[in-house]
Parts: C-alpha cells; structure tokens; sequence
C-alpha cells in the first residue's frame, strides 16, 4: 500500500516539489494557509488541484499523514512546525525542506518532540529544474529512510549527516562560497567598469579558472594561502585601495585583507615557514585551525 504524503506550503518551491510527488502516483495531501484568503486562495486551491493532489484547508488534516514535507516560507518554518506539532500522528516523518539556519532546523525538532524530523535542503539548480531533478541533501537519524521514499518517488536525494542540522548548515556554508563568488565579481565587475576593463578581467579570470576542477582548485587555494598568507596580505590591501580608487566601496576586498592578516599573523605566531606548501587540504586546513587566536 502507498504511504499517505503531506506538504505544507506550495508556494514556488512547494509547487515545484509537491507537483513531483503527484506526477510520482503518490497520495498527496495540501495545506496552505493562504488557502484562507478570500483573494489569493482560490488560486491556491487551483494549483493544488491541478497539480494532481487534495487541499487540505485545515492542518488537522494532515493527522493521517505517514510523511509530511514542510516548504513554507524560510521565516515562518518554525511556525508551521509549532502549529502542526498538536496533530502530527504517531511515527510521523517530517522533512523539514526550508532554507533556514541549523539553529531552525532544531528549533523545529523541538517543536515536533516526539516526531521523526529530519532536516533536509535543496540545492543545485533552483526550482526552475525539474522537481525530482533538483538535488535535496538530509541529515538526521532518519535521513536514510527519507532517502529511500524520496528515492522511491524519483527524487534526487542523499544523506549528508546523523544529527539534525546537518544539511542547513552544509547549505550555508556553501552560501559561504557561491555567495561570496557573487559578491567579488559584482565587486570586482564594477570596479572594472570604472576602469573600462570588464572584458579583459572577466578573459583574465576565465583562464584561471578554467584551468583546474573544483577540488583542485579549492586545494590549491588553501594549501597556497598556507604558504603564502603573508605576502598576499600585501597584494589584497593593494587590490582593495584599487577597488576603492574606482569609487566602487570595497567591501569584500576589506574583508580579504582581514582575513589574509589575521592568517600571516597567525601562522607568524606558530612558527610556520612562509613558503612552506601542506601536502594535502586536510593538512592545510589542520595548520589554519590550530594557529594561534
């Protein structure tokens, strides 16, 4: 017999995502408290029909759910927990799908003692991909068993970690890099329009970066800032005066110098020889954490 699915919100991820879990055969039902609006709600209601799934207009009626997918709004995760946390039935796995902070992410499984939750995100494309394209990353202590009835539906999903958490925080900390990538070159592209030289730059970096696959690239970046922290401490103050030159406020430039300086001081501070390469990332990364505060 099918397991009876869930889903709280569909918005634009929730659509994308629920209307999967329907094209899949499965039973789908949902909730979403725009339902409630005499203007928006009609619409709500047929979007969830055509998606091939049942509305739920009262949360109450997800009682009778075996899984439950919870993609509301990021600022209203916690909420939508609390709210169904008096209904959510007996070995009840809810999957937490939000992009939030792991702190959510547990204040969530608080909310819900006594319910299976684990967290999960997705990553990878946005929703313009195909709902079961779109790479979703778990964790927590039934991680695996999400895995494999995601799975079972055609879903692209992996577990990430044991504890609750987890795979917020693997998604912030890939933030951390994309993010940060978007920040320098809107930075950087701007200093360089100033300057008139967009195109060379962008020629400049492509054969970079063209060069090496990701994890090389992440290696030799870590490994070299080991070895070389103090005198690119000198060219990063140098890049961001050029930033600021332009008029261009050099925000993450500033942010480089800091954290070029605070790793030459460091590595200054252990004794560590400039120049000297760590054979591996691993290596690299255990020099940098054990440098003194």
């Amino acid at each position: 017999m099918s397991l009876r699915w869930g889903l709280l919100g569909f918005g634009e991820a929730g659509r994308v995502i629920g209307g999967a879990v329907a094209a899949a055969g499965a039973d789908l039902l949902v909730h979403d408290r725009l339902l409630a609006d005499p203007d928006r709600g009609p619409a709500v209601r047929a979007a969830i029909t055509a998606a091939g799934a049942t509305v739920a207009d009262d949360v109450a009626a997800l009682a009778d759910r075996e899984v439950v997918l919870s993609l509301v709004t990021p600022a209203t995760a916690v909420a939508a927990a609390t709210g169904f946390a008096t209904h959510a039935g007996e070995g009840l796995l809810y999957v937490d799908l939000n992009s939030t902070e792991p702190t959510a992410k547990l204040e969530v499984a608080a909310a819900l003692a006594g319910v299976r939750v684990v967290d999960g995100v997705m990553t990878g494309g946005g929703i313009t991909l195909d709902g079961a394209a779109i790479p979703i990353s778990l964790a927590g202590p039934d991680a695996a068993e999400a895995v494999g009835l995601l799975a079972g539906l055609g879903f692209n999903a992996s577990v990430v970690g044991s504890e609750v958490g987890a795979a917020a925080a693997l998604k912030m900390l890939r933030s951390v890099v994309v993010k940060g990538m978007e920040g320098l070159w809107v930075e950087a592209l701007l200093a360089a329009r100033e300057l008139d030289v967009v195109e060379p730059l962008i020629a400049m970096v492509e054969e970079t970066l063209d060069r090496y696959p990701t994890r090389d690239f992440a290696t030799m970046l870590v490994t070299t800032h080991v070895a070389h922290a103090g005198r690119r401490a000198v060219e990063v103050r140098m890049a961001r005066d050029t930033v600021a030159g332009t008029g261009v406020p050099p925000l993450l430039s500033s942010g480089l110098v800091q954290r070029h300086e605070l790793s030459a001081r460091g590595l200054a501070a252990a004794g560590h020889e400039p120049g000297a390469l760590p054979p591996s990332l691993t290596a690299a990364l255990e020099v940098l954490r054990s440098m003194p505060g």
